[in-house]
């Protein structure tokens, strides 16, 4: 029985391409937090359920991938077009240099109402604008300075901008341009919401996360030694103001907790963190 589940997987995964699986009827022996994921397209076995949801990701070579992917595409390693203020700035490589394995990476997944859209275009530029007034938001309950750069060109995935903000808190050791928001909102595909998304409508203009490139996410990274900046917090803050059919997934060591990496996969909804956590030990 393993083994067929096995293959059934594999098969599923390699003919999806561009959204997520048909959204399937909630999973009651299952955490809310692995339902969303999953319904959203982060399906791949690194990620399960634990007892405490601190060992819900396969340990193995992939962690150690993150981890060195993160240093070898951090803030100190400039994009070949920008340089001096500019470097730390756009230097958010690392949010388009990620595994293919949508469990390894930041993701956004939405499924946004189809009467809030005219069409695909429409939907994206909503999206765009949920987003930055998140953003904002979150700036403002967490009395913090965000500036969205809007004069130069940024780098772009399959078409779609790279969005940039810049973040001052002196507070939090962001100064001099080393901290910074950057995002991603791929072209929203029509499809069908799962009926345990909040706020649902049966048609939506989903953005998921199962494709290797084509995903949208959201990352806030500090660059230096001294990681000040209450990450955890600005997540949750930044989910808080989005609309409750958007949620946002992050593996193991991207966010910060407490000055700390945290060790395990999370999920935001509504402004909260969900873990990964078997439902007979909530």
């Amino acid at each position: 029985m393993t083994k067929l589940k096995t293959i059934c997987f594999a098969v599923t995964t390699a003919a999806l391409a561009g959204c997520a699986a048909t959204p399937r009827h909630y999973d009651d022996e299952s955490s809310r937090a692995l339902n969303l994921a999953r319904a959203g397209g982060v399906y791949d076995q690194d990620l399960r359920d634990s007892p405490d949801g601190t060992r819900s990701y396969r340990k193995g070579l992939l962690v150690s991938a993150l981890n060195l992917a993160s240093l070898a595409t951090s803030l100190d390693a400039p994009l070949r077009h920008l340089n001096g203020t500019q470097t730390l700035l756009f230097n958010a490589t690392d949010i388009m240099m990620t595994p293919d394995n949508p469990s390894a990476r930041p993701s956004l997944m939405g499924w946004m109402p189809e009467s809030l859209a005219a069409n695909e275009d429409d939907a994206y530029d909503h999206y765009v604008a949920v987003v930055d007034e998140a953003i904002t938001q979150a700036a403002k309950s967490m009395a913090i300075k965000v500036t969205k750069l809007t004069d130069v060109k940024t780098p772009e995935i399959d078409g779609n901008p790279l969005m940039l903000w810049s973040v001052t808190v002196e507070r939090y050791g962001c100064a001099d341009s080393n901290c910074i928001i950057a995002y991603n909102i791929q072209q929203p595909n029509h499809w069908k919401t799962p009926s345990y998304v909040i706020g649902r409508e049966a048609a939506s203009y989903n953005i998921a996360a199962n494709h290797p490139e084509k995903y949208s996410r959201l990352v806030f990274r500090q660059s230096g030694h001294e990681l000040t900046f209450p990450v955890d917090e600005f997540y949750g803050a930044v989910s808080a103001g989005m609309p409750p059919w958007i949620v946002m997934y992050f593996p193991p060591n991207t966010v910060i907790q407490d000055g700390e990496p945290l060790p395990y996969p999370v999920l935001y909804e509504q402004g909260q963190q969900l873990m990964f956590r078997e439902p007979d030990h909530e």
